[in-house]
């Protein structure tokens, strides 16, 4: 069994900061990356595997003193802040190396630290397992971490001697989801109790797939990263334990478009569909009546089962289609996301390296779709989250979205204040505006029977704006279904699983 991994050269981005109390990072990932495939006697299965084999988004920070630089995966969802041990198992063994994809990233070394100092209470010790069964064990440590050039003191982290995952992780969710036994400060909350941000809130802006890099702002927002409004959703309860364990909110409708015409694939009936918005997750999951209607509007070829992967004819990357996403109640943010987003050209990578063989593909030019099944858990990762301009808002429940305003080239921070909200600050002035409406659509009812009228996308032209800072945003395509006919289409990718914790 065998996993590829891509090892990444993490950069920190300049961001200008106007505000008192932000700390903004920088994020990479991988520009060429696969989803890792596992051979099983004679097939090749995907696991769901967490990004840091397959990819991700990395920051680089210091731990210790003097600091040492690490590259550790952005992780929405899990709130454990960890590093490998330079003398871990998996960085010393080959045969490790040669089943799990390589060796270490990056390593810490605590005999180097001044400022180290481990946690021994006899009963905690650091012990993190994630949904696709890859993990890490070690002890708890307390020692000084840089994020953005921001030294974050005594924070407790886990250090891995045994793992089976290549790069460390910078969770910064809920602290009702952290491992210990025994609860802690995370990194959320040592950013408050020190003074560093106001807040227990942050912004997420991964750019758009053809970018290598994106940011946080931790206690701050970037008007220049989004379009028009924030509009905010409430977070979900756990439905098992009664906590506020992860960033879970209500999807309330998918729809796919092309030229003026749209099809549902998911409409709340009468509950929506609870999903959890997770930066370490790269493809997106939803339950298989969601994945059935999609895969069979685009003759997709559910290959999960075999080489764990779905395919889709690459001629849809050329497609002016897009996917809307809508949140909370009729009125709720409606977030557009690109086919080109969803639709992966990854197959013909596989087959150079051996691991696909072109005369069993379903398609002659085929590509892997970025959606998939799943049961339990549903995810919307990379795939949705590089559309999307997402507020995180830990102390007020509360996520915001808004059009993400991909490849910017200005910034404008703004400071989330303490004991306040989300700033009601506008972004950036669209050429193609989306707004959430209810009218009835060809081919899907007006209303009646099956609930009120679908919610679309209304597509307003602003070219007459002066906004001069979004010259770098892509336009979003009109809405075009003539090359689907009436039946319509939609679709995403296949790869890799969530980093939620499993309890």
């Amino acid at each position: 069994m065998r996993v590829f991994s891509t090892i990444v050269a993490a950069c920190t981005l300049a961001v200008t900061v106007t505000a008192v109390k932000v700390v903004p990072i920088g994020i990479s990932r991988p520009i060429h990356k696969l989803p890792p495939i596992h051979k099983r006697a004679q097939t090749w299965t995907q696991e769901l595997q967490n990004n840091l084999t397959g990819g991700g988004y990395h920051a680089e920070v210091e731990v210790g003193t003097p600091g040492q630089k690490v590259s550790l995966v952005i992780d929405t969802g899990s709130s454990d802040v960890w590093v490998i041990d330079s003398n871990a198992d998996l960085c010393i063994d080959p045969d490790m190396q040669e089943v799990y994809g390589g060796g270490c990233i990056a390593t810490y070394d605590p005999s180097d630290s001044s400022t180290y100092e481990i946690i021994d209470d006899g009963e905690d010790v650091f012990s993190i397992q994630y949904v696709d069964g890859s993990g890490a064990q070690g002890d708890y440590f307390q020692d000084t971490i840089a994020i953005g050039g921001t030294k974050i003191k005594s924070l407790q982290m886990g250090l891995a001697t045994n793992t089976t995952i290549n790069s460390g992780l910078l969770g910064i969710g809920f602290a009702a989801n952290v491992a210990a036994k025994t609860p802690y400060s995370t990194i959320i909350d040592l950013l408050v109790e020190q003074g560093l941000i106001g807040l227990k809130a942050y912004s997420l802006y991964l750019n758009d797939l053809q970018s290598s890099t994106g940011t946080v702002l931790f206690g701050g927002i970037d008007t220049e990263k989004y379009i028009g409004d924030l509009q905010s959703v409430d977070i979900g309860e756990d439905s098992r334990s009664g906590t506020y364990s992860s960033f879970t909110v209500a999807l309330s409708s998918l729809v796919g478009s092309q030229d003026g015409r749209s099809t549902e694939f998911f409409r709340s009936h009468p509950e929506a569909l609870p999903v959890v918005l997770d930066s370490g997750t790269t493809l997106s999951y939803f339950p298989s009546m969601v994945t059935d209607k999609i895969y069979d509007a685009f003759n997709a070829v559910d290959d999960t089962s075999d080489s764990g992967l779905v395919y889709i004819n690459c001629s849809y990357l050329n497609a002016n289609i897009t996917f809307d996403f809508q949140f909370g109640s009729s009125d709720g943010p409606v977030i557009r996301v690109p086919v080109d987003e969803m639709v992966l050209d990854n197959i013909p990578a596989y087959i150079d390296l051996g691991y696909l063989n072109k005369s069993e593909l379903p398609f002659d030019n085929a590509c892997s779709f970025g959606i998939q099944p799943n049961t339990g858990i549903y995810l919307l990762g990379d795939t949705f989250l590089r559309s999307a301009y997402v507020v995180y808002d830990l102390d007020n429940l509360k996520i915001a979205l808004a059009q993400a305003n991909v490849n910017a080239t200005e910034s404008n921070v703004i400071e989330i204040e303490a004991g306040g909200n989300i700033p009601n600050a506008t972004g950036v002035v669209s050429h193609i505006e989306a707004t959430a409406t209810a009218t009835g659509l060809p081919g899907t009812g007006n209303g009646s029977g099956n609930g009120s009228a679908l919610p679309t996308v209304t597509v307003t032209s602003s070219a007459g704006a002066s906004n001069t800072s979004n010259t770098g945003t892509r336009a979003v395509p009109a809405p075009d279904w003539q090359a689907l006919g009436v039946a319509v289409v939609a679709g995403f990718s296949a790869m890799v699983g969530g980093l939620i914790i499993v309890l």
